[in-house]
């Protein structure tokens, strides 16, 4: 299957695991692209996962992916990843939203709903 095709499938509710080798082709092009760094020890990221796949399935539009950051290393120094989680918004494969800590559903929709 080819790499757009599978992308596309997992918009709608789905949460791609994020690789550096998957990473630029996920956030490129014209949707909406929140990312969640995060790491398994953290206990605000387990906090934060179930609003995060509330989010998704929310919002069937955009696309959601995660970046295991002790995995990940180089995703979390190329994108300055300091705490976890930070969130990332991308738009047309830019960064237009970065945002750590933990937050509020209502602050994560309404920064989502600015950019859709």
């Amino acid at each position: 299957m080819p790499l757009r095709d599978h992308l596309n499938r997992l918009v709608g509710g789905a949460i791609a695991d994020l690789r550096e080798d998957s990473f630029d082709d996920f956030v490129e092009g014209s949707r909406l692209v929140f990312v969640d760094f995060w790491a398994p020890w953290c206990h605000p990221c387990k906090a934060m996962a179930p609003v995060i796949r509330s989010l998704s399935r929310e919002y069937g539009d955009v696309a959601f992916g995660k970046v295991n950051t002790e995995a990940e290393e180089a995703l979390a120094q190329r994108f300055t990843v300091r705490s976890i989680p930070t969130y990332l918004l991308f738009r047309d494969g830019k960064i237009v939203e970065r945002f750590p800590g933990v937050a509020s559903r209502d602050r994560l929709a309404r920064k989502i709903e600015k950019w859709r």
